[in-house]
């Protein structure tokens, strides 16, 4: 399989642009003849020599050195411009040749030198990249115009997530979804209708005692209540996200995905506590919700669904869009290379370089490698067609440090 390398953003409806690899350069290294007079201490052992050579002719020697390669640093955060470099192959080869005559005033011979490289490195032709190993990260919005958004979104995963796993012998997945609300509780069913049957949500599960996990917003969701949402318990095992051993992956993300539409809209909030140190570590509850999840070897997919944030009310805390951006960078060990990010996000003409509180439409398109569509789309789709081609894209240049 040969992937083209790309680093860049992706607006709607603009195609990826893909960086080719420049042609490879070679160099060639002649062999070095050298020829001395015949100094008549040593007449009779050279012309010994000379004989030898006229029996057997002429003699050829040849080197040979070759490998290739291609990196791509990583791009400028604010441009998303890549390069590429290769390195191609080398060979040389030369000759040396005797003559013996009549006459001795003629040359006497001929010492071929071979200058000695050691033993050739051993070159990959191609860089390692994430073989398959991604951690998809979806942070997806319980405000109340997501329903739509979420069917979508679970239409159209499956087919995204196949493309990517069809490049790979061994696909080594990770999918974590959080949601934008700290409580778990529907207070409207579990306070004022529980134990009957709820107006907003007729299969609420009453009575249900959430979990440390379940009221920590960041903490991947294993169970979804209220309007839209499963209202039951998703089964991933002993984590909560899928891994390539959750039985049906297609059914769990479905399960998971459905977060619901009811609570406030603090995405941002939700990924600095996702991809934080503290609940990626193996410590108990809460500390540690989400431990195993991010892995430094695993190239990390970023999907953020929802409306555009509100700075000025509830849905968030008062932090600039730098500071949800630096600790996604920073879970990454500064590697831009290992991020990609999606955004399908509302909002008039959202974009880059907007307001500073829009902070949804300035964070996604601050990654290198990302795409920025809007929450209206009707089919959610070419999205992830595109996400996907640039996954596979960043995958094949991503080298775990």
């Amino acid at each position: 399989m040969t992937l083209e390398t790309a680093t860049m953003h992706v607006f709607a409806p603009a195609k990826p642009r893909v960086a080719q690899a420049e042609p490879p350069e070679s160099w060639l290294r002649s062999d070095v003849a050298l020829s001395s007079p015949v100094m008549p201490l040593v007449r009779s052992a050279l012309v010994a020599a000379l004989a030898a050579v006229a029996c057997n002719g002429p003699s050829e020697m040849s080197t040979s050195f070759s490998g290739s390669g291609v990196t791509t640093p990583p791009g400028d955060a604010s441009s998303g411009e890549s390069s590429s470099t290769s390195s191609g192959s080398s060979s040389s080869s030369g000759g040396s040749s005797g003559s013996s005559g009549d006459s001795s005033a003629s040359t006497a011979g001929s010492d071929a030198t071979t200058l000695d490289m050691g033993t050739p490195p051993d070159f990959d032709p191609d860089p390692p990249g994430c073989k398959g190993k991604i951690d998809f990260l979806f942070v997806i919005s319980r405000s109340g115009v997501m329903g739509p958004a979420q069917d979508q979104l679970v239409a159209a995963v499956p087919d995204f997530i196949a493309t990517i796993q069809a490049e790979f012998d061994d696909f080594d997945v990770h999918i974590m979804v959080v949601d934008s609300e700290k409580t778990w509780w529907v207070e409207e069913c579990e306070f004022d209708q529980c134990p009957d049957s709820c107006d907003i949500d007729p299969t609420y599960p009453c009575g249900y005692w959430p979990t440390e996990c379940d009221l920590a917003l960041g903490a991947g969701t294993v169970f979804n209540a209220g309007p839209n949402a499963a209202d039951k318990p998703c089964d991933l095992g002993e984590h909560r996200y899928i891994t390539k051993d959750t039985p049906n992956i297609n059914e769990a993300f479905e399960c998971i995905a459905r977060v619901g539409t009811w609570g406030n809209n603090k995405m941002g909030d939700a990924l600095i506590a996702a991809v934080s140190p503290k609940f990626n570590a193996f410590e108990p509850a809460p500390g540690g919700c989400n431990a195993g999840f991010l892995r430094d070897d695993a190239l990390l997919m970023l999907t953020m669904i929802g409306p555009e944030d509100n700075p000025w009310g509830a849905d968030s805390e008062d932090l600039p869009w730098e500071d949800w951006r630096q600790a996604v960078v920073d879970a990454k060990h500064g590697d831009l290379n290992a991020i990609v990010a999606l955004g399908i996000i509302s909002g008039d003409s959202c974009g880059p370089d907007m307001d500073p509180d829009h902070r949804l439409c300035n964070l996604i398109p601050s990654f290198p490698n990302s795409i920025l569509e809007h929450l209206t789309l009707e089919d959610f789709g070419d999205a992830f067609d595109k996400a996907a081609e640039l996954a596979l894209d960043a995958c094949s240049l991503f080298v775990p440090g």
